[in-house]
């Protein structure tokens, strides 16, 4: 026996069936955690997690269904939405945690010369210096590979708009991160 599709199981979570909603979380919730940590730019698992949480509850109590059968797709863009929102409101309370020492997840990043590498570290912290529309548009272009028309209609902008502000924001990461490599 197959296992059910996501939309039935989204469809069945919010009737209530807690078997369908853990799935959904075991399928979808990863991804869901790693958007979320993207558009944080921050290391706090917490924080994290209160996103994806607050992007779960809103998709099992909204009316709205999901374009097409790609309900994780669906389910990571109320994650940046939901992100964006929550960094929009710690920026008005002014709170600026202090970053975890959890450096286990550092990585070296393979660079054009081979003599510069990344470490994840240093990649997240120039992404959390953009602004977080900015951030929120890189992590649904470049790392889950949305097209601008499709991004540009979940976070209720112009194509345009879209792709100027993700080339802006691509322009600023890459001088921050030259400036990483040479310091």
């Amino acid at each position: 026996m197959s296992p059910p599709p996501d939309l039935e199981l989204l469809l069945s979570a919010r009737e209530g069936d807690h078997d369908a909603g853990r799935q959904l979380v075991e399928r979808h919730g990863p991804s869901m955690l790693g958007t979320a940590w993207s558009v944080l730019g921050r290391y706090a698992r917490s924080e994290a997690d209160d996103v994806v949480q607050e992007a779960l509850v809103t998709a099992l109590t909204t009316s709205a269904l999901p374009r097409g059968d790609d309900v994780g797709a669906w389910l990571r863009a109320i994650t940046v939405r939901k992100g964006l929102d929550w960094l929009r409101r710690a920026s008005r309370r002014r709170e600026q945690p202090l970053p975890e020492p959890d450096r286990d997840d550092l990585h070296p990043i393979a660079s054009e010369n081979p003599e510069v590498s990344l470490d994840l570290l240093t990649v997240r912290e120039a992404l959390s210096a953009l602004k977080p529309m900015e951030r929120g548009i890189l992590v649904l272009a470049d790392i889950e590979g949305w097209s601008m028309q499709e991004i540009a209609r979940h976070l209720g902008l112009t194509r345009v708009a879209v792709k100027l502000r993700a080339s802006r924001a691509r322009r600023r990461l890459a001088r921050m991160l030259d400036r990483a490599t040479t310091t």
